[in-house]
């Protein structure tokens, strides 16, 4: 009798045999098992995609850009800008979505300066600061000259919109603000409600769609610096309130063109993802400390006009919502605040030259929510979406000392102010206050602000909106040419009637494979797995049964007893 025989007649033996044999081996070798295991299970829960970059030779990933195949802004504008036509590489020490995330937000290695604060009252009564940065200011020249702008000066000026408890002493505004000064331009941050160190005023708080300040702010600077090209960068909740602002409005606002960077777009999709996963619950998590921290600032105000005891009790996003925003902003549902005030609802609505900026890994907000579609429809909207980036990060370089999306916004202003392609008001006769397209439900009362780009998303589900000041806003007819847009070019594109049933196979084949390079590696696998998985016992059935016939024919026949 052998070993082997031994071992299957007393299985206890071969359990005792393999005590021993773990017993035998070193310490040193679980803990370094144990270590290999906890480095893969923190590879791919933290998203890194460093031996990704090592194997495409750190060369990138390519910018994708969906634009309507007629659209004279990318044709005019986008297609001159060099960054927005390269590719993005991730600094190779932060190849997370989650390490750029969070080192933009508690380093970021911001450049140092000083700002210019303003005091702006709002018509409500409420007070907020801007904060300017003028060229002279980063060039030296005014070291003498403190003075304001002069009503006559022709510099450019850009309005800067924070994200969610953001202000100006946010690390990714100073890049944002300190390199476009640098440029040539005079730069102001329109800080929110409460922040910026400016105590609330009147029972109005800022909330995602919130769009009053940014209307004011803007008409202001149009009147005080008329001669001046204004343009808006909005980021994260910011650029959500742009972009609701610039449909709410239409034709009628005195922009040049405008940026959005990392909006949540859809706040009611964005309120599901990051309550799906263990990782964005740490971002619900720790973006309702802050907005706890923005209400506690505001603790009098909140303790009259909202549920004090349940926003200190809040533990999400959604939870702050339904203590304080809803309570505060007259809305009936959080689901309901969430649908008006997305501002995938008004992108189509857009009419200045816009350029939106988005990661496909950015864990606070979802690419489920991005407006593919419409941003296709409208001719005057581009948007770049790369592979990587976190929110708000975008680091590159070996050092991590910039950021991809701030040179690439300020490449993309700079060749609109130098085309002819910027936008000029055209004030339209009056639609009706009560116009399906004018009526607007975030006007009748404000709130907290709520999640910033990373907030719960909601669809908004009516496109109409109704403005408080007296002004009169025509909203422009969408296109109807529905355009692919294209990662490599515009033969992608096909219009609306294309995607119909006369669409021809090679078109169809195309966009299936541009669909799917958007998708990551893990997405691929995981479908060849199931179709693997799916097919198998038709294709295994089929091998037995041709095996079974080929080894009767090898074998020798019975021998009958």
């Amino acid at each position: 009798m052998d070993c082997s025989e031994a071992i299957l007649e007393t299985p206890a033996m071969a359990y005792r045999i393999l005590f021993k044999s773990a017993v035998a081996l070193p310490l040193w070798h679980y803990l370094v098992g144990v270590l290999f295991v906890f480095v893969v299970f923190s590879y791919n829960f933290l998203e890194f995609h460093f031996f990704q970059d090592i194997f495409t030779g750190f060369r990138g990933g390519p910018v994708f850009l969906t634009y309507n195949p007629s659209s004279e802004i990318y044709h005019g504008v986008v297609s001159k800008c060099r960054t927005l036509h390269g590719r993005y590489l991730a600094t190779p020490w932060l190849s997370s979505p989650h390490f750029q995330t969070s080192f933009v937000n508690f380093f970021g290695r911001p450049p140092v300066f000083t700002y210019r604060r303003q005091m702006f009252h709002a018509s409500d009564g409420g007070m907020f600061a801007l904060d300017w940065l003028l060229h002279s200011d980063v060039s030296g020249v005014a070291a003498q000259n403190n003075h304001a702008i002069a009503k006559d000066d022709t510099t450019p000026i850009v309005v800067m919109v924070p994200g969610l408890t953001s202000d100006s002493a946010s690390p990714y505004m100073k890049h944002l603000v300190f390199h476009t000064a640098k440029r040539g331009w005079n730069v102001v941050v329109s800080n929110h409600r409460g922040l910026g160190g400016v105590s609330v005023t009147s029972d109005c708080f800022y909330n995602a769609g919130w769009t009053e300040d940014v209307r004011e702010v803007i008409n202001y600077l149009h009147q005080e610096y008329s001669a001046a090209p204004l343009f808006v960068v909005g980021t994260s909740i910011g650029a959500n309130i742009l972009v609701k602002y610039l449909g709410e409005d239409g034709e009628n606002v005195p922009i040049a063109g405008a940026a959005a960077v990392c909006s949540p777009w859809d706040l009611l999709i964005g309120s599901r993802f990051i309550a799906r996963r263990l990782i964005q619950k740490l971002y619900d998590r720790a973006l309702t400390i802050g907005l706890q921290g923005y209400a506690q600032l505001h603790e009098t105000r909140y303790s009259r006009l909202a549920n004090w005891e349940g926003i200190k009790k809040s533990r999400s996003i959604r939870d702050f919502d339904t203590h304080a925003t809803c309570l505060v902003g007259n809305y009936e549902t959080v689901d309901t605040y969430y649908r008006r005030c997305s501002s995938s609802s008004f992108i189509g609505k857009v009419a200045v030259p816009l350029l939106c900026i988005s990661a496909l890994d950015d864990p606070v907000c979802t690419r489920e929510a991005i407006p593919w579609d419409e941003c296709r429809a409208n001719k005057n909207v581009v948007l770049a979406t790369t592979l990587h980036g976190g929110h708000l990060a975008f680091f590159e370089g070996v050092t991590g000392s910039g950021l991809w999306w701030v040179r690439a916004v300020n490449e993309y202003l700079g060749v609109l102010l130098s085309s002819s392609y910027m936008h000029t008001q055209k004030k339209a006769e009056n639609l009706g206050p009560h116009s399906a397209i004018m009526q607007s439900s975030i006007d009748q009362g404000p709130y907290l602000n709520v999640a910033d780009g990373m907030v719960a998303a909601m669809g908004n589900e009516t496109s109409e909106e109704k403005n408080d000041h007296d002004q009169k806003n025509e909203i422009v007819s969408v296109t109807e040419n529905h355009a692919l847009t294209n990662v490599k070019k515009s033969d992608f594109a096909t219009n609306a009637g294309e995607d119909g049933a006369g669409s021809k196979r090679s078109s169809f084949v195309e966009r299936c494979v541009y669909q799917l390079s958007r998708q990551n590696n893990k997405s691929i696998w995981l479908l060849a797995y199931i179709a693997i998985i799916s097919s198998w016992p038709i294709v295994g059935a089929a091998f037995g049964y041709f095996f079974k016939r080929k080894l009767k024919r090898a074998l020798p026949a019975k021998v009958p007893k």
